[in-house]
């Protein structure tokens, strides 16, 4: 019996052994396993780790710059990191464009541009900006229709008498800059009419155009609606025409530019979000569903609402579609015209 006992236990300790090498070399191999992993796992489950920039390619007082610091202060609670804001403008969103481009494709580091950055790559082949190839197309929101505005003392309270008062002598006409959205449908539709003489003066965003109009430098202003809603309902500045399809519940008492009796003069421009290419999808899928999580807030869309922005915005995969078309679109306006950078 001693010596059944002995091969009893003999055989129980091999199978222990035996056991504790299995299960050694398990947990060895999931260390090896979770060592491989865990880079990734953190790189994905950490962000962000710091303060995220929007970098708005226009200067403070237009109406990128207000949807940016509107959805600057949402965010920061989202995303339990600080949102800051940097204007960065020049060259209608090039010179913004390509710092981000430039930037770590890490998420922390966002554009916040205009159609005008796609119009002026295909006026300007050279600026070193591809969107497509450098930049990727996170979400768009809250479009804002553009409003012309004139001068108090200017005797031209509608778009046909502006028309019949650039026949009679010159004016001149401000816009965000060349190749703004502002800009290509002043120049190409108004400024081009028969026997008008309108001279373009580029400023580097729609405050300072808006500025030059109330102090008397420029007759006319062609610029996002947003910036103009206070001074138009404070008189400053009168507003004659607005080329959205509708008219702005912010003022309602501006014709559209259909009403108006230029009905190819409609048009909007996008507020779009866009971080450098190669930036991780999981990365830009989070901001998109961040970016419209909140333009759909109810009281951001009140306030989007009440000071002229269109409160609707555009998921991520849609709007890289709608941007490929507009390019084309852009392309085939700007080489049937004579539209040049400036």
């Amino acid at each position: 019996m001693e010596a059944s006992a002995s091969g009893n236990r003999e055989r129980q300790g091999t199978a222990l052994r035996l056991a504790l090498i299995k299960a050694f070399g398990i947990l060895a191999i999931l260390g090896l396993t979770a060592a491989g992993l865990y880079p990734a796992m953190a790189q994905q489950g950490a962000y962000p780790t710091r303060a995220v920039r929007l970098v708005v390619s226009f200067p403070p007082g237009g109406g990128l710059d207000l949807i940016a610091r509107l959805f600057a202060d949402k965010m920061t609670a989202i995303l339990g990191q600080p949102v800051v804001v940097e204007n960065r403008g020049g060259a209608a969103g090039s010179i913004a464009g390509k710092q981000v481009a430039a930037t770590a494709p890490d998420g922390h580091t966002i554009l916040v541009a205009s159609n005008s950055m796609v119009v002026n790559q295909i006026m300007n082949p050279k600026s070193g900006l591809d969107v497509e190839r450098d930049l990727y197309g996170v979400a768009s929101v809250a479009p804002q229709a553009i409003v012309i505005v004139v001068n108090p003392a200017l005797k031209a309270g509608s778009l046909k008498e502006l028309i019949a008062l650039a026949r009679t002598r010159p004016l001149n006409f401000g816009t965000p800059g060349p190749g703004s959205i502002p800009h290509l449908l002043f120049e190409q539709f108004l400024a081009n009419q028969p026997g008008v003489t309108m001279t373009h003066v580029p400023f580097q965003g729609a405050g300072a155009a808006l500025t030059a109009v109330m102090g008397g430098q420029i007759e006319v202003a062609s610029v996002t609606l947003p910036p103009a809603v206070a001074l138009v309902n404070a008189n400053k500045v009168r507003g004659i025409a607005a080329t959205s399809t509708a008219r702005s519940n912010a003022l309602p008492q501006i014709p559209t530019t259909a009403e108006a009796g230029f009905p190819a003069v409609v048009g909007t421009a996008w507020c779009g979000f866009f971080v450098p290419a190669k930036t991780p999808k999981a990365i830009a899928d989070r901001l998109n569903a961040v970016f419209l999580q909140v333009a759909n807030m109810p009281d951001v869309k009140e306030r989007l609402a009440k000071v002229g922005f269109e409160p609707t915005s555009t998921p991520g995969d849609r709007f890289r579609r709608e941007l490929s078309q507009e390019i084309k679109t852009w392309t085939e306006v700007v080489s049937r015209t004579s539209l040049k950078p400036r």
